[in-house]
């Protein structure tokens, strides 16, 4: 494989891995998700790419019946 077309899948892997973790800490933070999990979710998700979103998909997005209630 020529070197410029494995630094362009590279960068392609990397640009989709950036932006699954964009994804997911933007949805984190829609779904009222305090600040740390949010960070944690969208590391976690962008440095194990597949593993992180899917974990994030069925696990994350849950949120327990009235977690998301703020009373201050």
């Amino acid at each position: 494989m020529p070197p410029q077309v494995a630094q362009f899948i590279t960068w392609i892997l990397l640009a989709l891995m950036v932006g699954n973790g964009l994804w997911v800490a933007w949805d984190a933070r829609r779904r009222g998700k305090p600040t740390g999990e949010i960070i944690a979710w969208g590391l976690f998700s962008t440095a194990f790419f597949g593993i992180g979103l899917g974990l994030y998909l069925v696990w994350g997005r849950h949120l327990p019946p009235g977690a998301n209630d703020r009373t201050s």
